[in-house]
């Protein structure tokens, strides 16, 4: 089953308060001209200039357990909020349903009785997923959907599940993973050292801040995030993702340079309990795409991190 595709027109009122800004700078009024900005994005449009005028572009608006938050602006951080569970498990999912069907149903077999919630991403799917999701969501209270209505980049689909997150640990997982086993107590008994910022899965390392290579060592420069969790009170330090990254590949290793910037190491959890499938995100790129979008990611960790020897691990 698949959802036909939508399009929704811009309103006459927010079209013309894009006109009268428009007026207002070539005017040199750009005071007024932000202000009327500042209100048409926060009806839900972002505003991309030209030299013949605005272009408008709708942004997506955010489901949370049925209540509609017209932008992820909107949308309220729960990060100051009292921990309310010991894991959040965060999954994204777009396009890739049987996938997250897997990994999902796997945390709740593996969960035990560990006090968990699921922090369900659904990017704008268009596959069976968002029907799969509201009837577990209605059988299973530790599950909690957010649908976005249009697709959004990787790190702002990742944060807005960061936000409504309540658990003392949480867990980031990618969609094509599975547990094999309980993977809670390990990761648990991880965390439980303060020195430790992150852990995981899979560690990378890096000899020169340009190459990552998988290391099997468990004192790394990072630990990707098809399986990745750290305390969520480390994010009132370091902050969330940064959503320049709307392509995954070096959004991961990015959010451990700023973790072990604020003096956190990363280490991996030995054999964790985890399958791997092969990523359907993204799939459909074609090989030109997904280069371009590698290469404008790590410029941009480059530009970030690239003189910062000092957080490479010592040999």
């Amino acid at each position: 089953m698949t959802t036909k595709p939508y399009r929704h027109a811009i309103p006459p009122d927010i079209l013309a308060l894009s006109h009268e800004r428009d007026m207002l700078r070539r005017k040199g009024q750009y005071d007024r001209a932000d202000a009327l900005k500042r209100q048409i994005e926060e009806a839900g449009y972002a505003i991309k200039d030209n030299p013949h005028g605005a272009h408008l572009i709708i942004l997506p608006s955010i489901e949370v357990d049925g209540n509609v938050f017209r932008t992820s602006r909107q949308l309220p951080s729960l990060l100051d909020e009292a921990d309310r569970c010991l894991f959040s498990v965060n999954i994204l999912a777009h396009d890739s349903f049987e996938q997250t069907q897997r990994c999902l149903q796997s945390v709740l077999h593996y969960a035990g009785n560990y006090d968990i919630e699921i922090i369900l991403v659904d990017n704008a799917s268009r596959d069976e997923l968002s029907i799969w999701a509201a009837a577990l969501q209605h059988s299973d209270t530790r599950v909690h959907v957010l649908r976005v209505s249009r697709t959004m980049g990787e790190a702002e689909a990742r944060n807005i599940g960061l936000k409504q997150s309540l658990g003392r640990y949480i867990l980031l997982l990618d969609s094509s993973v599975e547990f094999t086993g309980d993977v809670f107590t390990p990761l648990a008994k991880t965390l439980a050292n303060d020195g430790v910022g992150i852990t995981g899965l899979h560690g990378l390392h890096t000899d020169d801040l340009r190459h990552f290579e998988e290391s099997q060592r468990l004192n790394v420069e990072a630990v990707d995030i098809l399986c990745m969790a750290f305390r969520r009170k480390l994010l009132k330090n370091v902050g969330f993702f940064d959503e320049g990254y709307r392509f995954p590949y070096y959004m991961d290793i990015d959010f451990n340079f700023a973790i072990r910037d604020s003096g956190a190491e990363i280490v991996v959890t030995p054999n964790l309990p985890v399958a791997c499938y092969p990523v359907l995100q993204h799939a459909g790129l074609s090989d030109a795409e997904r280069t371009r979008l590698t290469r404008r990611n790590f410029y941009r960790f480059l530009e970030k991190w690239g003189d910062r020897e000092d957080l490479l691990e010592e040999e």
